[in-house]
């Protein structure tokens, strides 16, 4: 349900604070001769700074020159507004096919599939988007520092005139932007193990995991009843052994009785054979 409510909204904020973003630099020359020039360098999305330029005064020859600023940010600016913008449609229809076609959804397992491998490649392009983005941003803000921009105007750069900044560009809705792409990141990620539920894989893995037990567990059993056995027929032979009795007093041998009677033994001589003779 979080996913549901939060993932369009971070995302339209995402973008949104990218992608309308427009900013401004005022700075205001004065030459020796005691002439003054204000000058306006406006810029915004996707940051393309080489193709913005703006004329500058040249105080000694009564001139002007035209200035480019320099970089290109537009490929991490343009892939983090394309990310949030793709979340975005996904949310949306991910949250009617959840609620209107919930059993469509769970057939076969291939909704659940696709949702979970789809949330996984998200989680990914968006710590991607915004890590790029965020190096991109340090890049924007130095390319229109103020010191930087009055380094590239020839007029700035002589100690007879006179050059500073009267407006700054604000950051905050950048820095916004920023924030919102790592609250996806964190979104998305946590919803990995959710969707994962959903597909019914772990309770595969636990089923598997049952069943191995079980089996280790019977081929203990099976060890511990052989052992058993063979402990008992090994105390059956011992008790038997001792039933045997040698009488070396009286030269004969006494027999575990049975069924068969009361056995009689003879012995003719002290080294003589033994006779033995069972009544029926």
């Amino acid at each position: 349900m979080c996913m549901v409510i939060f993932a369009p909204v971070l995302a339209t904020f995402a973008f949104a604070t990218c992608g309308g973003y427009s900013g401004q630099l005022r700075v205001r020359v004065d030459c020796a001769d005691k002439s003054q020039t204000n000058i306006t360098i406006s810029f915004g999305y996707p940051f393309r700074f080489e193709q913005v330029h703006f004329k500058v005064p040249l105080c000694e020859l009564k001139r002007q020159e035209t200035v480019f600023l320099e970089g290109d940010f537009s490929t991490p600016a343009q892939f983090f507004v394309t990310i949030a913008v793709f979340a975005f449609l996904y949310s949306l229809l991910a949250t009617v096919v959840y609620i209107f076609y919930q059993n469509k959804y769970r057939e076969n397992n291939r909704g659940p599939l696709l949702d979970f491998l789809v949330t996984v490649i998200f989680s990914f392009l968006w710590l991607v988007s915004s890590c790029a983005w965020a190096k991109a941003l340090s890049g924007v803000k130095e390319t229109v520092d103020s010191a930087q921009v009055l380094f590239l105007m020839s007029a700035c750069r002589e100690p007879i005139n006179d050059c500073e900044a009267l407006e700054k560009p604000v950051w905050t809705r950048l820095n916004t932007s920023l924030v919102f792409g790592f609250l996806n990141v964190s979104l998305w990620a946590g919803n990995i193990w959710f969707a994962y539920k959903e597909t019914g894989l772990h309770k595969t893995s636990q089923r598997s995991t049952r069943t191995l037990s079980e089996k280790q567990s019977s081929f203990s059993q099976r060890q511990y009843s052989q052992s058993s056995f063979d402990q008992s027929a090994a105390s059956l032979g011992q008790q038997l052994y001792r039933q045997v009795s040698f009488d070396h007093s009286g030269g004969g041998i006494t027999l575990p009785h049975s069924s068969l009677g009361q056995p009689s033994l003879f012995n003719s001589s002290s080294r003589g054979p033994l006779i033995l003779i069972n009544d029926m």
